[in-house]
């Protein structure tokens, strides 16, 4: 007899469509759960668009903006506003939302689970299943905690001196004793959980660092762009003699066939906005090289920066927001990609661009460590790079060595599949289930 389990995901908000929306939507679709959020943004990736089931708790206003009050108002909505989530067995969370943990009862049951300081059950395995057996009424037990840690907060931790640095006076002094709160709140949450899962290697050694808590990796699943490779159907080889020109006007032509690959004589960058992505490097770089071509693709708040940059060079076109078929063609139709981003977390846009069998200039630090090999699927720069160096690399990314590297970053791409994603999470579901459980909503 199958048992029926009811699965919710709780996500900070979807505010971008980034990497860790799409793994909330994959895996809700896969485990059949429902998802719950502070406040879905107008374009970002909404679950709702693909049929699950999903729990807004406030609708983000003007006001909602300033800074600091969405965090409150985040972190407000998750004490206050998700009484419901006692109605579920499992709950997993995703992003800074542990704070709904304090509902589920935690404090005051710790059945049929082991502490998470240990992770690990201090009781065998058909102890727990008893204790599930007999725990059978919804009032007498809690659902089990499960955090999806991307990373652990990054201006509380690793980033935090450099934000410090970057800040006058007046806001040192609201900063830190702000950190100085939220270490303590974030660490008292984490250990709150049953289980911590994250995204990589790299960002397991920073859980363990900061928090001095184990967790286990199960990579985040990279495949869900739905490519078609062509290159190796004769309609793919013809489009290998092809280039896609690329201006510098927002009435670019968007390449008309949707998911073919094909190289192509641009570059490609589609990561977020943020000082962290060091996209405005990628633009300072293109800047001093004329005959190169590259596409910029997203928002966030460097974008007016970048912007300046890229005046006046016609070998530069920086975009908005776009689309996954947007995305899918641009991706498709391009040389390779750049990903130079800072101690990055796992990077899932590495292995997105290699799902489309493009190859990486990427920077030898974070999870990219985990994802490219220099001279295999992608280039290197050294963590302390320059403009210069980046320069460098882009200059021996020829269409040939692409050619070469293709076959490699297929490979790649195939390690971090969307059904491992699944799999892996159902395992750590099933550590505290009774076995045969069937995934299904509430």
């Amino acid at each position: 007899m199958e048992n029926v389990l009811k699965i919710l995901i709780l996500h900070d908000y979807f505010l971008y469509k980034g990497g860790g929306e799409r793994l909330v939507i994959s895996l809700a679709k896969n485990l059949g759960a429902d998802v719950a959020t502070a406040f879905i943004a107008k374009d970002a990736f909404d679950p709702r668009e693909h049929g699950i089931r999903t729990i807004e708790l406030y609708k983000e206003k003007a006001w909602s903006r300033v800074p600091g009050f969405r965090y409150l108002q985040v972190q407000s909505s998750f004490l206050f506003k998700t009484g419901f989530v006692k109605n579920y067995d499992v709950v997993i969370y995703s992003g800074d939302c542990l704070t709904a943990a304090l509902r589920t009862g935690v404090l005051s049951s710790r059945a049929r689970l082991a502490p998470t300081r240990d992770l690990c059950p201090s009781v065998s395995e058909p102890e727990i299943l008893r204790s599930a057996q007999n725990d059978s009424k919804k009032s007498e037990r809690r659902p089990v905690n499960i955090a999806y840690m991307h990373t652990p907060p990054r201006h509380l931790y690793d980033l935090y001196d450099e934000r410090l640095r970057s800040y006058p006076w007046w806001k040192k002094i609201i900063f830190v004793p702000f950190v100085l709160f939220n270490r303590w709140r974030f660490l008292a949450l984490a250990r709150m959980m049953d289980r911590i899962v994250t995204n990589s290697k790299n960002t397991q050694a920073r859980i363990k660092k900061y928090l001095g808590l184990d967790s286990i990796v199960v990579y985040p699943p990279c495949d869900t762009l739905p490519f078609k490779n062509l290159r190796h159907s004769e309609r793919g080889l013809a489009a290998d003699e092809e280039s896609l020109s690329v201006s510098s006007t927002s009435e670019t032509e968007i390449p008309p066939a949707v998911g073919m690959t094909s190289v192509g004589d641009y570059f490609f960058s589609w990561a977020r906005l943020y000082d962290v992505k060091r996209v405005h490097l990628i633009a300072e770089a293109f800047a001093k090289m004329p005959d190169k071509k590259v596409v910029i693709a997203s928002q966030g708040p460097e974008f007016e920066r970048i912007k300046k940059i890229v005046e006046g060079h016609s070998n530069i076109t920086l975009l908005g927001w776009i689309d996954d078929q947007q995305l899918l063609e641009y991706l498709g139709k391009s040389l390779a990609t750049i990903y130079i981003p800072m101690a990055e977390d796992f990077g899932m846009t590495a292995v997105e661009s290699m799902q489309a069998g493009k190859p990486v200039i990427g920077v030898a630090e974070g999870g990219l460590l985990e994802i490219i090999e220099d001279n295999k699927n992608g280039l290197m720069l050294k963590p302390d790079f320059t403009v210069d160096d980046l320069r460098l690399k882009i200059l021996e990314m020829t269409p040939e060595r692409v050619r070469v590297m293709e076959a490699a970053c297929y490979e790649t791409a195939k390690k971090f599949s969307e059904a491992a994603f699944v799999e892996g999470m159902r395992e750590v579901i099933e550590k505290y289930q009774i076995p045969n459980t069937k995934y299904q909503s509430c």
